[in-house]
């Protein structure tokens, strides 16, 4: 089902040159290529830092530091 923005997406496509339309085609895979999407890892984790779980606290970078063993 198209919603009505696809709908005058494609009518506008529709009248462009092929010339034009690859340059509008190019812009949507550059859109594409910029777009991050986490993996379900990522997700996860952000869950539960989120929720206050699995975060570690510290004073400062030399804490930080410390606490990791470096």
């Amino acid at each position: 089902m198209q919603t009505a923005l696809q709908k005058q997406a494609k009518k506008s496509i529709d009248i462009l040159t092929d010339e034009k339309v690859k340059v509008v085609m190019d812009f949507i895979g550059y859109l594409q290529s910029k777009e991050k999407v986490p993996n379900a890892l990522t997700i996860k984790t952000f869950r539960k830092t989120d929720s206050g779980r699995d975060v570690v606290k510290c004073k400062n970078a030399e804490d930080m530091f410390n606490i990791l063993g470096i």
